[in-house]
């Protein structure tokens, strides 16, 4: 939370820019109130905080509490620090990795930022059925909006946008890792064929599941396999070459935990 903090008042704030949340409604009562940011931040958290406290329990509405008092500190020492950088771009891609980088962080110990975050948690318990990510990305967007209508200034949105895009992008490298992992399903006649290509050429296991085909009404056998990326050039290249009626099935998978892929420890 301190990391994202220092990311809006050394990176953000001083261009105008913000990735949304409440630190871009702070960062319009800056300049159009001169209210410090991290005063400002303060003070949109507090109905929200309590409203927490009272929904979501004591537990969950302290470490808000922590993360929000950190953030606002962070903004006070980033500002101390002066400005990083007056270059749009620059600015837009260092503060998406701080912010990013923070929030991860800040995620992995269960805590949270304060902010939409908690506003987001509330309206998925009155809402269960929307996502959490969509909600976010609803109030950032109008937030974001605000804030470039009210400097008449679209560049600020397209650059805002930007930060926000490379924050969630360092979240989401931090906390599910950059080594992704690709899941193949193959529906074919020639299984036991696939099968035996992929234990010796690729030294890889499958895991075969019966099926019927709903249009022909006929069987078919799905074979699942999870390898590097690296390794499926070549293992299309060999399922075709077995089969080149299969029909094959790439998806990525962000986390392979297991012999061949990450160990359990």
């Amino acid at each position: 939370s301190l990391l994202v903090g220092i990311s809006v008042g050394l990176v953000l704030l001083p261009v105008k820019l913000t990735t949304g949340g409440f630190s871009g409604i702070a960062t319009l009562l800056y300049y159009l109130f001169e209210l410090p940011a991290s005063v400002g931040l303060i003070l949109l958290n507090i109905p929200v905080f309590l409203i927490t406290l009272k929904v979501l329990g004591f537990k969950y509405g302290f470490r808000s509490l922590i993360g929000m008092f950190l953030c606002s500190v962070g903004i006070t020492i980033g500002e101390m620090m002066g400005s990083l950088t007056s270059d749009f771009m620059l600015a837009a891609l260092y503060g998406g990795v701080l912010s990013g980088t923070g929030m991860a962080l800040t995620y992995r110990a269960g805590g949270s930022t304060g902010g939409t975050d908690l506003v987001a948690k509330l309206l998925q318990v009155k809402k269960p059925h929307m996502n959490l990510g969509e909600i976010l990305l609803m109030i950032d967007g109008v937030i974001i909006s605000i804030l470039s209508f009210t400097f008449s200034n679209l560049e600020i949105a397209l650059y805002s946008v930007v930060s926000a895009f490379v924050m969630t992008k360092v979240v989401d490298l931090i906390l599910e890792g950059a080594e992704y992992a690709k899941a193949v399903f193959v529906i074919t006649n020639k299984s036991e064929e696939i099968s035996e290509y992929m234990h010796k050429v690729l030294d890889r296991t499958t895991t075969k599941v019966n099926a019927v085909g709903t249009y022909t009404n006929s069987e078919k056998e799905i074979l699942l396999c999870v390898v590097n990326k690296k390794e499926v050039p070549k293992l299309k290249e060999g399922i075709f070459a077995i089969d080149d009626k299969a029909f094959t099935i790439v998806t990525t998978v962000t986390e392979a935990i297991g012999e061949g892929f990450k160990s359990v420890s």
